[in-house]
């Protein structure tokens, strides 16, 4: 015979009504705390029954009352508006100044009001006397009759600190509540006059209307916990029409957990006798405790835990869950179920729709009308706009995003507008609320017509296209509220409310409840019972849940009153807690120890009761990831028949093709790091293009170099030509910079719009903060440049940023390369040709013999060589018949007594290059020449240092 006492708690109750009212329960009214059990609850009376059955009539609690109800229940943000409206109206009236507080500031502020008068009117309490007990401790005092003299003194104590005494905490809380009597008063007679309540007052309006109408018949409550007044006062009314059905255990009855239930009790009676309701002594667990070192990776137990469950795929008994304390790693948990062991799976629990892309497109897009647009360029801020252009959303939309930012990020366009921006409809700007919205709304209509002529190939699609539709609903309510002039906000303050509703929206899975694994959140769990569980994140923090105690009603007041406070909530939580394990066999609690993370990292307290009953058996295990140390072993890439194939391709001039030329900086890369050269300029890899507003070391050397090229240009009168014949230099010219900085400013100015603007004129009020200190360090440099060079004088320029390039023959192996680069000056000096090349960073380094250019080490002096590769190409081109003088023009020591610009070789400066030049040529073919060699492969560099700022760092582990 079947025992009925291991029965779950909804099959006892469906088992219970058959034996009272018998197949036929169309007149019974069964009343659940939520809608969740209903289904279980029909399946439970199919089983019992053994044949059809008239099904009772459902309801939840909040269904009963508002059937019940003349007023209906309001949109929470109309209430808000309302709110604000009624407070309004009492300051007003109070004060001689009118309130000049907008709604917006208003808001948030009036939710954690509105929450409190929600609690007030569900416990019924006296306002007149709750909001003027603070006015005279005295009275107070008196009713203070449950305590004992020495906890009134500490309270008394307590209040005297925090009320007695003018100050200004004192004060902005007494000019609040003072007021709120009256606000609440104004509030609820306005919502009376439209017929609209916000819940608590919905609920006290039909206990307190002694002409209210309740539902004949049998009625049914089943599954409750703790009553506020009003549902106290419901159940009073309808106890002799009513059988209520209690769910708890005898184990934690008379504890925290049970001190509800057992009070309802002794108040209502309950339908089943005790004997059901000892259980979780009597049925046998298996209790298993693991420690996970981090939240997410707790979702790595959930296929070994299925596997010790001996189920088969299909999981047809829907007698396993898998609770989720805390709510955010569903994502995690969902990929974490093992498809190939379990067929079935059934989440009960929604999805955020914070985790959606419709949230991220967005937020996105309301950022850059709300904070990226520039009215007076009639633009939108470069940085606001990308993100939107990358958005998978938006190429839905607007095809040729792709293209768009890939010009914006070439073009360096930082306001970007309509002729850029070629989509109006995507990129207007909604100057008000009203139209943010609906251009919001219009977005998210198109997108959702998108996915029309789309079938979900997986979950996930569905679920994004089901999030969609639950956005429009979100923005669309917004707009009928925007419409109706009931609500009249700010865009930031209606960013900041969408922002809140999201975080509130949840996308419902569709599945069949009753079949499969079953994934839910701790509040899903009511009324359920599971033989198998796994429950995550059972921290503190999530079990209990950490309290929102946002409130104008201090605490104590709150529990003179007996509304709701902090210690509810945590035995409500320990109702959860013990009423889902009492008939569980197998459990295993999952905590995390990473107090990095979100939450606390020390398991529950309610895990701390199970391991001091000494009745019960569990197991404690570790889980932690398995660390293994990266074997690093360099990174060697041999040269085969194909890539040698390829570098000749590119390189070699001699191999039919028209091949690259090698620059300095090239050639300085694959001396440092013949790995980062491969990468760089065989495979032509290169870092994601980013536009920023701030400026790297290369763009502020290229606009210095422009900016000293402008300079020189106008010297010798010649414009942008190309060509032009050698000009003198003389100390005169510089007068009319260095007297009048203006003209200074002036060409850094052009050289931004040039290099940084890619050809864009912006004036200097327009440049960020960033952008301004940049400009005025450049200019700096420039004027220190004029002043170094004023001491040359005279001197003839020949060339200026001068594109200089050779061919040298390789002997082994055999190869003809071409080298060359761009020369930042060429000058005529006391008969000699000088090389003078710019730095706007570091300072000179030493070397003593040639062969330090090409080795690699931590501090070998790569613009050393650059320059020298620049003369030998000069020196081989046959140009010209001076001596060849490299130089060096190090910017930041340009100013030192007697600095001299040219390189110093054996501590001697250089005269000729053409001396050293055999030398280094020699040394310079034998480097290139391993670029060629077949047993030379490409490898990472041994210096570490050189990886700091190197773009591949991750691929070698040199992060």
């Amino acid at each position: 015979m079947e025992d009925k006492r291991a029965l779950p708690f909804l099959s006892l109750v469906a088992r219970d009504l058959l034996d009272r009212f018998g197949s036929n329960l169309a007149d019974v009214t069964v009343v659940f705390p939520s809608r969740r059990a209903r289904l279980f609850f029909n399946n439970y009376l199919y089983e019992h029954a053994g044949k059809p059955v008239w099904t009772p009539r459902y309801l939840s609690i909040d269904e009963l009352f508002e059937q019940a109800a003349s007023l209906r229940k309001a949109d929470a943000t109309l209430l808000v508006c309302e709110l604000y409206k009624a407070y309004t109206d009492v300051y007003n009236a109070h004060s001689s100044v009118p309130s000049d507080e907008t709604l917006d500031e208003f808001f948030f502020f009036g939710e954690i009001l509105l929450n409190d008068f929600d609690d007030i009117d569900k416990n019924r309490v006296n306002t007149r006397s709750l909001f003027s007990n603070l006015q005279d401790l005295d009275l107070l005092r008196d009713d203070f009759s449950h305590l004992n003299e020495s906890q009134i003194e500490a309270l008394m104590h307590y209040f005297k600190h925090a009320f007695h005494g003018e100050t200004s905490l004192k004060t902005a809380f007494w000019s609040i509540w003072n007021l709120l009597g009256e606000v609440y008063l104004t509030f609820r007679e306005r919502l009376e006059k439209k017929q609209m309540a916000y819940p608590g007052m919905l609920m006290r309006s039909v206990i307190e209307n002694e002409t209210t109408v309740f539902p004949s018949g049998q009625c049914v409550f089943a599954g409750f916990n703790i009553l506020n007044k009003c549902e106290e006062a419901l159940f009073k009314k309808l106890n002799n029409q009513s059988l209520f059905y209690w769910d708890y255990d005898s184990y934690y009855l008379n504890d925290e957990a049970g001190r509800f239930i057992a009070t309802n009790i002794k108040k209502f009676g309950s339908a089943l006798e005790p004997e059901f309701f000892d259980q979780f002594q009597n049925t046998r667990k298996k209790i298993t405790f693991i420690a996970s070192s981090s939240e997410s990776g707790q979702s790595a137990v959930i296929s070994p835990w299925t596997d010790s469950l001996n189920h088969s795929r299909s999981f047809t008994e829907p007698d396993s869950a898998v609770v989720l304390c805390n709510e955010r790693i569903l994502p995690t948990v969902m990929h974490a179920v093992p498809p190939e062991k379990v067929e079935n799976v059934n989440i009960t629990m929604g999805f955020p729709i914070t985790q959606t892309p419709i949230c991220s497109f967005l937020q996105v897009i309301t950022e850059m009308q709300t904070k990226g647009y520039v009215a007076s360029s009639k633009a939108f801020r470069h940085k606001y706009v990308l993100p939107v252009l990358r958005h998978p959303y938006t190429r839905r939309l607007f095809p040729e995003a792709g293209n768009v930012e890939k010009m914006i990020l070439q073009n360096n366009v930082f306001f970007p507008s309509s002729d850029v921006l070629t989509d109006n409809s995507l990129f207007s700007y909604a100057s008000d609320t009203r139209s943010l919205v609906r251009y919001l709304l219009d977005l998210t209509q198109r997108i959702g017509q998108s996915f029309e002529q789309e079938t979900p190939d997986d979950m996930y699609s569905g679920l994004y296209q089901e999030s969609v539709f639950r956005a429009y609903q979100v923005i669309n309510r917004l707009y009928g509220l925007i419409t109706s002039g009931e609500l009249d906000v700010e865009k930031s303050t209606f960013f900041r409310l969408i922002k809140k509703l999201f975080t509130t929206t949840q996308i419902p899975f569709h599945g069949e409840p009753v079949k499969g694994l079953q994934i839910m959140g701790v509040l899903e769990t009511r009324l359920l019972d599971f033989k198998n569980l796994l429950v995550l994140s059972t921290n503190e923090g999530f079990m209990p849940g950490s309290s929102n105690d946002n409130s104008f009603i201090p605490q104590f007041l709150r529990r003179h009153f007996e509304l709701s406070t902090v210690e509810h909530q945590d035995s409500v939580y320990a109702y959860y807690f013990y009423r889902l394990i009492q008939r569980a066999e197998n459990i295993t609690f999952v905590y995390n120890t990473d107090k990095t993370q979100t939450g606390k990292a020390e398991m529950s307290r309610f895990l701390l009761q199970l391991l001091i009953d000494s009745r019960l058996t569990i197991d404690r295990f570790s889980l932690q990831p398995s660390i293994r140390p990266i074997q690093v072993t360099p990174i060697e890439i041999p040269k085969t028949e194909s890539l040698l194939q390829k570098i000749r391709n590119q390189y070699d001039h001699t191999a039919g093709v028209q091949a690259h030329t090698l620059s300095p900086s090239a050639i300085n890369t694959f001396i440092d790091c013949s790995f980062r050269f491969y990468l760089q300029y065989i495979e032509g890899l290169r870092n994601k293009e980013e536009l920023t507003d701030e400026l790297d070391s290369s763009v502020f050397g290229t606009i210095f170099h422009r900016a000293a090229e402008l300079l020189y240009r106008e010297i010798g009168q010649i414009g942008e030509q190309k060509d032009f014949s050698p000009f003198i230099v003389q100390k005169e010219h510089f007068d009319a910079y260095l007297q009048y900085p203006h003209r200074i400013e002036k060409l850094v100015s052009r050289a931004f719009d040039k290099e940084y603007f890619k050809g864009k004129s912006y004036s200097t009020q327009q440049y960020n903060g960033e952008q301004l200190i940049n400009f005025r360090v450049i200019c700096h440099m420039l004027r220190r440049l004029m002043e170094f060079d004023q001491k040359q004088t005279p001197f003839y320029i020949h060339g200026l940023e001068l594109p200089v390039y050779t061919t040298f023959q390789l002997e082994n192996p055999e190869a003809t390369i071409r080298v060359g680069g761009i020369i930042d000056r060429l000058e005529e000096k006391n008969g000699t040709i000088r090389i003078i090349d710019y730095k706007t960073s570091g300072s000179a380094k030493p070397f003593k013999t040639m062969e330090d250019l090409i080795i690699q080490k931590e501090q070998r002096p790569s613009h050393i060589f650059q320059t020298f590769t620049y003369a030998s190409v000069l020196i081989n081109k046959k140009q010209y018949s001076q001596p060849v003088i490299p130089g060096l023009l190090y910017l930041q020591d340009a100013g030192k007594e007697n600095y001299s610009a040219i390189i110093p070789y054996e501590k001697e400066s250089i005269s000729d290059f053409n001396e050293l030049n055999p030398l280094f040529e020699e040394l310079f073919k034998s480097k290139v020449s391993e670029l060629f060699d077949p047993d030379i492969p490409f490898q990472q560099t041994t210096i570490v240092s050189k990886c700091s700022y190197c773009d591949f760092k991750e691929l070698c582990n040199r992060q």
